[in-house]
């Protein structure tokens, strides 16, 4: 069994004791009636107990403070080493907030004890106490605590100006470090400790450090967004959808399958280019979309079966076009071979993905490039947004990416692994009196401004519930497989989803739901290989037309972003699917429940 070897933080600001604006003293620590544990008349029990030191959640708490400091200070020699803090700084303490039933506990004995929403406990969270602001500034995960105690391990000047933590520099870097994959072995400790030293100043505040550190993974990455993907991460945006997204269309009297091509906005509304997907002898005029209620996301629904049967199974490029279009393979039947070409070509999409801007200063491994988004599937994500993750159960849990990884081996195998902080989405009793106590969480903007929308919406309904994203895992890794796909707004697509006349009941009701409980997630029920394509354009395939461009947006040339003048005309296909026979087609299974970017023909 792995043994953990123990860090010395050696110096500390915590306080057990701090002087209140009255003049007197107060433990730095939950009040009196916060730590009171009688039960009330309802049988509820809401209180604060400090936790031992050696309590499995205080363990857990020092083993990942551990990892992330020697992640960001250690080198190759403590790369694969387990470590954990032999101590909280001094005067820190952590104190587990618990909410439960007498009568639930009771019945609950004998049965394993849940884990902090779940089982008997209503809450169950750990909190750090100590900070010299107060009580009221406590930390809530080893996340949130982390940044504090890398100042405390390293300033040299001991100046509280240099920290960067939320409470001590609250517009500073919030976020989670790389930390090692969660070991979970027990502790075994050593009886010489290490003590961490104390060499160095933290960038950018001070003057360079000496000795030199191991360089530090770029939160500098928020500062070299570019102005598409600042765009993209604006809360409450313009767009909803993204060049290059494969999205429905609606096309009168039917939905079809088409991929984004540009975007812009008109009279401060937005419209979209679209190119239909089809089958390489058919291929179809482009269209323009000025109303987002006519789109969907590809994951919005399922796939249908191709209309020529002896086609379903096989991928775009093993069809032989040629003797579909001539009918050879009819057998008899009404078929569409534009709309079996189309989704034939988004199942190929689907399976497929891609890498884009490419971060050329990043500190990688052996055979890793680091990009600063791709498209995955149908949809383009960014590194610093959000995405779905797939869990076990009906839970709404979310990665939000810190960086995007690919690892290549000989001959040609691409894997693909995303960095960042999980997230679970969880509901609560109301926590707080009025509006103006509610916390800004430490979040992207797009999921700061959602959650305070959902909770206004319970609020004005007088529900009495909160929601909040719970950290489950900081630095965690996830693989390709474990994505469904982009993290949507609820007010943004959940009308477009549900029917403008459902939502705003629901939200008169104080009812708002995760828009991806309502979507499918990357390959569901897709029998195409997963497979890594050049480019964008490469992944379209023949299912466009050879001169198919997609725009870069705000990062390409103004005049990649031009709308032709005029519409092109176009006929209606035959029918072959109608909003009114949707359902059919949904998955119901699934609900609720060389590395250019656009292809060497790219012209700026």
């Amino acid at each position: 069994m792995a043994p953990y070897y123990p860090i010395v933080i050696c110096r500390s600001d915590g306080l057990s004791e701090i002087t209140s604006r009255n003049g007197s003293k107060e433990p730095n620590e939950p009040s009196k009636d916060q730590q009171n544990d009688k039960p009330n008349a309802q049988g509820q029990i809401d209180c604060y107990k400090k936790l031992d030191p050696e309590s499995p959640k205080a363990v857990d708490w020092r083993r990942k403070l551990a990892a992330m400091l020697i992640h960001h200070l250690g080198g190759k020699e403590q790369a694969h080493r387990n470590y954990i803090l032999k101590e909280f700084p001094a005067g820190y303490e952590l104190w587990e907030h618990l909410k439960y039933n007498v009568d639930k506990v009771a019945e609950g004995k004998g049965r394993e004890k849940g884990k902090h929403a779940a089982g008997i406990f209503e809450r169950q969270d750990a909190y750090l106490y100590g900070h010299p602001q107060g009580r009221r500034k406590r930390f809530r995960s080893p996340a949130d605590f982390y940044h504090h105690l890398l100042w405390l391990a390293t300033d040299t000047e001991s100046n509280p100006d240099n920290c960067s933590c939320k409470i001590c520099s609250p517009d500073g870097d919030e976020e989670a470090p790389d930390e090692p994959a969660k070991v979970e072995t027990p502790v075994k400790k050593k009886e010489t400790p290490i003590p961490l030293p104390v060499p160095v100043t933290l960038p950018p505040k001070t003057k360079p450090p000496e000795p030199k550190p191991v360089p530090q993974p770029p939160p500098a990455q928020a500062s070299s967004k570019s102005m598409e993907q600042r765009l993209d991460g604006e809360p409450n945006g313009k767009y909803l959808y993204r060049p290059g997204e494969l999205v429905w269309f609606n096309n009168g009297m039917n939905w079809r399958l088409g991929v984004i091509a540009k975007r812009e906005l008109q009279t401060d509304k937005p419209r979209y280019l679209l190119q239909p997907l089809s089958n390489p002898y058919q291929q179809q005029p482009w269209q323009i979309k000025d109303d987002e209620g006519s789109i969907r996301p590809w994951l919005a629904w399922s796939v249908p079966n191709t209309t020529i049967p002896a086609i379903q199974n096989l991928t775009y490029d093993q069809v032989p076009w040629d003797q579909v279009v001539r009918g050879d393979l009819n057998q008899g039947q009404a078929c569409d071979y534009v709309v079996d070409g189309s989704i034939l070509a988004a199942k190929v999409i689907d399976a497929s993905y891609s890498l884009y801007d490419r971060i050329e200063n990043a500190l990688v491994g052996p055979g890793e490039v680091h990009y600063n988004g791709m498209f995955l599937g149908a949809e383009k994500i960014w590194v610093g947004e959000p995405v779905r993750l797939r869990v076990p159960g009906n839970d709404i849990v979310v990665l939000i990416i810190h960086k995007l990884v690919e690892r290549t081996t000989p001959p040609s195998n691409s894997m693909v692994t995303f960095i960042g902080d999980v997230y679970k989405f969880v509901e609560m009793p109301m926590p707080y009196k009025n509006r103006a106590d509610w916390p800004t969480p430490a979040l992207p903007p797009r999921m700061v401004s959602d959650l305070r929308y959902r909770n206004e919406v319970a609020d004005t309904a007088k529900k009495g519930v909160w929601y909040e994203w719970r950290l489950l895992e900081p630095a965690a890794r996830r693989g390709l497989s474990d994505v469904k796909g982009r993290w949507y707004e609820t007010r943004t697509l959940l009308p477009i989803l549900r029917g403008v006349q459902k939502y705003n009941q629901e939200v008169t009701s104080g009812i708002t739901s995760d828009a991806g409980a309502w979507m499918n997630g990357r390959r569901d029920k897709n029998n195409n290989p997963e497979t890594r394509k050049r480019n964008r354009r490469d992944t379209f395939g023949r299912a466009v037309p050879d001169d198919f461009k997609v725009s870069r947006g705000l990062d390409g040339h103004p005049s990649d972003n031009t709308f032709p003048d005029v519409q092109q005309s176009h006929s209606n296909p035959p029918v072959s699917f109608v909003e009114s026979d949707i359902d059919q087609f949904m998955n119901l299974d699934q609900t609720g429940t060389g590395h250019e970017y656009y292809g060497n023909n790219m012209q700026h």
